[in-house]
Formats: C-alpha cells, structure tokens, sequence
C-alpha cells in the first residue's frame, strides 16, 4: 500500500522497496477497484439507482479486472523482454515478477488519468464541442485538434499519446527501471521509450483493423 501510493510522492524510495520485496497483490486489486467504479459510474451517471441493479454491476465487476490483467500482464512482457535485448547483464536477471511489481505500481498513474478524464468528461469546460478521439478528453496535443473539423483519427491518436499522464508515466516507469534493474538511466529510458512507440503502434494497429471507424476507444 505505502509503495503504490509512494510512487506519487517518493517514487525513489518505493521502487528501491519493490526491488527488495516485490509485492504486487495490493497494487492489482487497488487498480481493479479503481477501475469497476470508473466503468460502473460510466454507465449509471445519468441515473445512479439504476446502478445498484446486478446487472449494473455484473459487466464492470468482469471487465475491470479482464482489462486490468491483460493490460498489466502485456506491458509487462514488452519491458520483459526489451530489458533482455537492452539491459547488461545484471540486468537481465531481474524476475518477471520484479518488473510485474514495478509496472502494476506505475498503473497507479494511469488510474489517476483515467479518473481525472471521467471528470473533465463531464464538465461543461468544452461545451458542445466535439473531442477528437470519442470519449477522451484532450490532456496531450491532440487539444490542437480542438479547432479542427473532423480531425484525422491516426494523427488525433498520435497526439493524444503525448497525454501528460501517459509520458508521466513514462517517466515513472524509466526511472523504476533504473532502479529495480541496476542499469544506467539511458537505458532505462531507451526501453520505457520503446515500450511508449509500441503502445502507439498497436493503438494505430487496432485503429486500422476497425477500419478507421470511431466506434472503439483508445485510452492512452
């Protein structure tokens, strides 16, 4: 508990704890609680009785930790395997499990984006004023693309991977990677990089198998 809320405040100090005891189970169920309220309230904003249905509460309560887990669990393996590619030798002998702790904790940051959107969603702060990509408000620069008629679906999401909240979790995570890993900071930078093109690409991958449609929702 202290490690997942240290990353906000002392980042240091909780990833030089995940590198002597690599908990991950609070983390994980922290994020999965986060995320059910945030999927559960999304649907029962309008009218909150209707909430305590269990059908309400039965999609979030199986979607949330289906997100959770393949999110977690993806991301994971790409650092997994770029620190075996990058990493020196020392390196390459941190556990699975160390890396899983370290990036379970950062998703800590990712869950703060991810409410702080929730919120501004629903502020009258743009109006009647579309945003480029359905149902993400623009903390990146795709707020450019506010002033835009109908504004390209691949470069909105581009734009919208510069999201603060996604580079300050890039940021996190390269220097967890520092820290639980032993190696240099340009390193460590090199594969939170690297693991930051790979999430473009594959949201761009899956924008281009929809079609280019709207429909789906990229959280970046």
């Amino acid at each position: 508990m202290n490690a997942f809320i240290n990353v906000f405040a002392v980042p240091s100090e909780a990833f030089g704890d995940i590198r002597v005891k690599p908990v991950w189970r609070t983390a994980v169920l922290l994020i999965i609680v986060g995320f059910f309220l945030l999927v559960w309230l999304g649907g029962c904003w309008s009218d909150l009785s209707q909430g305590l249905k269990w059908t309400s509460l039965l999609g979030p309560a199986l979607t949330s930790p289906l997100i959770v887990g393949i999110v977690s669990w993806g991301t994971t393996a790409i650092i997994y395997l770029l620190n075996l590619i990058v990493g020196d030798q020392d390196a390459r002998s941190t556990s699975f499990k160390t890396l899983y702790s370290l990036n379970i904790h950062c998703g800590a940051i990712f869950l703060l984006g991810e409410g702080v959107n929730f919120l501004l969603l629903r502020t009258p702060i743009l109006g009647d004023h579309p945003t480029p990509l359905r149902g993400r408000f623009p903390v990146g620069l795709d707020i450019l693309l506010l002033c835009v008629d109908d504004p390209n679906l691949y470069l909105s999401v581009i734009l919208h991977s510069t999201s603060v909240f996604l580079v300050w979790y890039i940021v996190v995570l390269s220097l967890g990677i520092h820290v639980v890993t032993g190696m240099s900071k340009a390193r460590a930078a090199a594969i939170a990089t690297m693991l930051w093109c790979t999430l473009v690409l594959l949201a761009l991958g899956t924008v281009y198998a929809a079609g280019g449609g709207t429909t789906i929702r990229i959280r970046l």
